[in-house]
């Protein structure tokens, strides 16, 4: 698109036409009979007013579960304690693409960014700004792109940020409860946190 911030030449290299790996996310219990819903709410690659909405998932639970429910609560921090209610309150879905469908995802890991001029606070800075004024370009000047993939600034695992209008092609695969999630005790372990009343 002529006057595009980011011109589809500058991007095509980092663009992939792919289907999602299973993925996790994880959402509030209450909106388990809706498990691939997404509202406008301000996060790494969307704000409220922005005009759309962004699903996330990854291949990792242990980043699905960081990204989600710890965020950057341990910095600088000698105790490591999450309330048991942000677990027994929130619950789990695993996300694909449908059978035979692939989205088409901007590729914003390794030197994704530098490749693409993009500035690397779109995907590693704390605040959000650099990420949310990036996807809204990339939305509005590409509309065939479906979503991102990015790294995690908290785990470094892939993440997934899939726009609604990618969305038609996911299925949820399975859902439970975040507390009888099979892999949460290994990752509560591995990063020495502790669930308290």
């Amino acid at each position: 698109m002529t006057g595009a911030l980011y011109p589809r030449n500058r991007i095509a290299s980092v663009l992939l036409k792919s289907g999602l790996p299973d993925c996790y996310r994880i959402v509030p219990a209450r909106y388990m009979a809706k498990p691939l819903g997404a509202v406008p709410a301000d996060s790494r690659f969307c704000a409220r007013n922005a005009g759309y909405t962004v699903l996330y998932a990854s291949p990792d639970f242990a980043t699905a579960f960081i990204e989600t429910v710890v965020r950057d609560r341990f910095a600088r921090r000698r105790e490591r304690r999450v309330a048991l209610r942000e677990v027994t309150e929130r619950a789990w879905v695993c996300v694909s693409t449908q059978p035979d469908t692939k989205l088409t995802l901007l590729d914003l890991c390794g030197d994704g960014c530098t490749r693409i001029g993009a500035p690397t606070d779109t995907v590693r800075a704390r605040n959000h700004a650099a990420g949310r004024a990036f996807a809204k370009s990339i939305h509005a000047s590409h509309p065939d792109i479906d979503g991102l993939v990015y790294p995690s600034r908290l785990t470094e695992g892939e993440v997934y940020a899939v726009f609604d209008r990618g969305m038609a092609g996911l299925e949820a695969t399975g859902t439970g409860m975040l507390a009888d999630q099979p892999d949460l005790p290994g990752v509560l372990e591995r990063y020495g946190i502790d669930l308290v009343r």
